[in-house]
């Protein structure tokens, strides 16, 4: 069974993970691996909590969303799980999620918990046995399974189990363990170790996400503002860049004329607008000197990974292309079809002048922040080979009414 009328809210939320468990364009599986298990243990433990504790393992890693590379590489380093980054990301993570309407409060002590171990050995509070909240758990021998399996050159349960078993009264109670052992010993195995069988699984994400009880509201434009704040919390240099993007090209918009539907629209693409940039490495994107073309390459990608992210959204597939060309160029030297004038849909147009703006006139590694007014200097520059002429005519009228 697959969410009701709410489905685009919880397809956000699965593109989210999906977001979660990619580095350097690569899948790594880790955040789905982790809720499909833990999906599976509530059905039998806690068969109330399965959508919760799904929804809470697929997005129990997104404190780390910050760091220079993956959490999972963090914690399986020497010394990983001593590294105050990794400590404090169930509590980072637990913060952020708490935001989200209805379901966050439901979820956040989940992510918060869990890396908490049934002796009190665990972090970040040090909580034991019926303090941890049950699905925390859950989520803790999930997890603790995925980091296992990756350091096991035979993926094998006979290969993985002792290292499991080691910590049976240690990091989960003896009982959840008995439980898991059996699980894993059943053909469950053969869909949950192999990324092979896990990317198959995923082909059909829309069939296996749950319901969520309670859902009420206009939860998708509250999400989709929350997440505006966790794409950028990638980088210190972009908060609050998405929102500030979405105010510019609203501006815009209205001067030219876009009816509501259309601005609606577009402030949501504005939002959303480097969704797939979240899968690109920090090494590129803080990057001071020029990239190299394999590093190019990488940047030139993530629109495609935007649209990508977004099509898998019911309610939001027609504002994939809006949000995935705002690379383009006028010229037709854009990327990432090479798009040349009005072949490029006019919200993408005003989208791409309202971000050209902003990244202008924030503080950025690769380039010196300039002035509005020197922003706008550069954009009469690039008027009519970067940019469409009519826009910046409009967005020079109403930076200067407004002064510096």
């Amino acid at each position: 069974m697959s969410c009701p009328k709410e489905k685009p809210f919880c397809e956000l939320i699965a593109a989210l993970g999906t977001v979660l468990d990619m580095e350097d364009e690569v899948k790594l599986y880790h955040a789905w691996r982790v809720a499909l298990l833990a999906r599976r243990l509530a059905r039998e433990l806690l068969p109330g909590e399965e959508a919760r504790i799904f929804y809470a393992a697929l997005l129990h890693d997104m404190g780390g969303i910050g760091l220079p590379d993956h959490i999972v590489h963090r914690v399986l380093q020497p010394g990983g799980e001593e590294d105050l980054e990794v400590r404090q990301h169930p509590l980072r993570g637990a913060e952020m999620v708490r935001l989200l309407p209805v379901l966050g409060p439901q979820i956040a002590v989940m992510i918060e918990q869990h890396h908490e171990h049934w002796n009190g050995s665990g972090y970040p509070r040090g909580l034991k046995n019926g303090d941890i909240h049950p699905g925390a758990l859950l989520i803790g021998i999930s997890d603790i399974f995925d980091l296992r399996l990756r350091v096991s050159r035979v993926k094998t349960w006979e290969r993985v189990r002792p290292t499991m078993a080691e910590l049976s009264g240690k990091a989960y109670p003896p009982d959840l363990w008995k439980v898991f052992d059996r699980l894993m010993n059943s053909s469950f195995w053969e869909e949950i170790a192999y990324d092979s069988s896990l990317d198959e699984r995923l082909r059909t994400v829309h069939e296996i996400l749950p319901p969520i009880d309670g859902l009420t509201g206009d939860l998708l434009k509250v999400t989709i503002s929350l997440f505006a704040h966790i794409i950028d919390a990638k980088h210190p240099y972009t908060g609050g860049h998405s929102h500030r993007v979405a105010a510019y090209a609203l501006k815009l918009a209205e001067a030219l004329g876009l009816k509501k539907e259309e601005r609606e629209d577009l402030e949501i693409a504005a939002l959303l607008h480097d969704f797939g940039k979240v899968a690109v490495p920090r090494s590129v994107l803080d990057k001071p000197g020029p990239l190299d073309p394999g590093e190019f390459e990488i940047i030139r990608r993530h629109p495609l990974r935007t649209m990508a992210l977004l099509e898998q959204v019911s309610g939001l597939r027609r504002l994939a292309e809006i949000a995935g060309l705002h690379h383009e160029r006028y010229d037709g030297k854009g990327y990432p079809y090479g798009l040349k004038g009005e072949k490029i849909p006019l919200p993408s147009r005003i989208l791409a002048v309202a971000d050209a703006f902003d990244a202008m006139t924030s503080s950025r590694p690769y380039q010196p922040m300039r002035t509005p007014r020197q922003a706008l200097e550069h954009l009469r520059e690039g008027a009519g080979s970067q940019f469409d002429p009519r826009i910046v005519d409009v967005a020079c009228v109403l930076v200067e009414n407004i002064g510096e």
